[in-house]
């Protein structure tokens, strides 16, 4: 195994045995051997985070430089994501796939931190396309800054716009695809909306679609932020416990919890003076709840606790969430449930004292 690069050198990745005996085999009897030597690879055989180019390294087609971030504005992030789409749907066709569900999650006034989850999110698939594909393990984002521009935002969906036209590639579509400008008064919200449809389009052509056991991770990497706001509580509370499993539960119960944990968190936000962007969720009793929604907020509501804890000097830094094996909608429920008590607790302190626990209102 060693480490390559594809489309001109621009993304870096390790290309994975495709034989029956490699470590890239699906049906292998040693997914933890498997596992390990990716982990392994992608932590020794990769160059320094520093060193490599993640990007497709085509230039916005407004004519902006990427070697002047500050100058790039959501319209170029805009353009880049419709790209990608227009893509998706070109690999689509090739595969003979079906046509998505539209998205339960819609929003207004977002902030670039919270489009910069949604594009995490994206990429996240993305790079599944391409190892489920072409069995390319491509190297993961990492992000280090505490304040979100339009070009970090970009950065990530042109990683995923990679990804993207490295299957592309594989299946030798010749169509021809321009960037198309898009208006300059683009706002955050209607990027956040454009990644919201193009990770559903991706979705629906993974192998692996995204599961309860994703949805869980996420849970459990917000379980892991609020707790850590909850140490910052003064003479706080006991840590709550969680709840009973109840079996039987369905990704709508799931949705449901995760949505009344958001206007939890919310509620944080508004004691803190932070604004939060606001949901534009519609359903009806009919309304079929995908794995692929439960992602989308639970990825939402993991970035607005983050940002909700660099404004706690006094908390603890949260541990990191794994992935945890199978998993069942009535999993992610309960870890809900521990989220949810959590969240009450970090409330009525916030409510009682007229602002968070240990916040830097700023």
């Amino acid at each position: 195994m060693s480490p390559g690069s594809t489309m001109d050198g621009i993304v870096t990745r390790v290309r994975v045995n495709r034989s029956s005996e490699g470590i890239g085999a699906r049906n292998s009897d040693r997914p933890w051997l498997v596992l390990f030597v990716i982990l392994f690879v992608l932590n020794t055989a990769a160059p320094p985070a520093d060193a490599q180019v993640q990007g497709s390294n085509l230039p916005p087609v407004s004519g902006r430089s990427l070697s002047n971030p500050d100058t790039i504005i959501p319209a170029d992030v805009l353009a880049r994501v419709e790209l990608l789409r227009e893509n998706v749907e070109w690999i689509r066709r090739y595969m003979g796939k079906r046509t998505p569900a539209k998205p339960l999650l819609r929003v207004k006034s977002a902030q670039p931190f919270e489009v910069y989850a949604e594009a995490q999110y994206l990429r996240l698939r993305a790079n599944r396309l391409a190892f489920d594909l072409l069995r390319e393990v491509l190297a993961p984002s990492k992000r280090s800054m505490d304040e979100t521009r339009p070009a970090d935002v970009f950065a990530e969906i042109d990683a995923a716009f990679a990804a993207v036209m490295l299957v592309r590639r594989s299946f030798d579509i010749d169509e021809a695809i321009a960037e198309k400008p898009r208006p300059d008064a683009t706002t955050p919200s209607e990027v956040f909306n454009a990644a919201v449809a193009a990770g559903a389009e991706l979705n629906q052509l993974l192998d692996s679609r995204t599961s309860p056991s994703d949805n869980f991770q996420f849970v459990t990497e917000a379980v892991h932020i609020a707790a850590s706001l909850h140490t910052a509580i003064p003479n706080g509370p006991h840590f709550p416990e969680e709840p009973e499993f109840e079996p039987y539960k369905t990704g709508s119960d799931a949705y449901a919890r995760l949505e009344h944990c958001r206007s939890l968190i919310l509620r944080l936000a508004e004691s803190q003076g932070a604004q939060l962007l606001e949901l534009e969720i519609t359903r009806s009793a009919e309304t079929r709840v995908t794995a692929n929604d439960g992602g989308d907020l639970a990825t939402l509501v993991v970035e607005e606790l983050r940002y909700l804890h660099r404004r706690v000097p006094q908390a603890a830094t949260p541990y990191s969430a794994h992935y945890p094996g199978r998993r069942y909608p009535s999993h992610v429920y309960q870890r809900l449930g521990l989220l949810e008590r959590i969240l009450d607790d970090l409330v009525e302190a916030s409510e009682s004292r007229g602002e968070s626990p240990g916040s830097d209102a700023r």
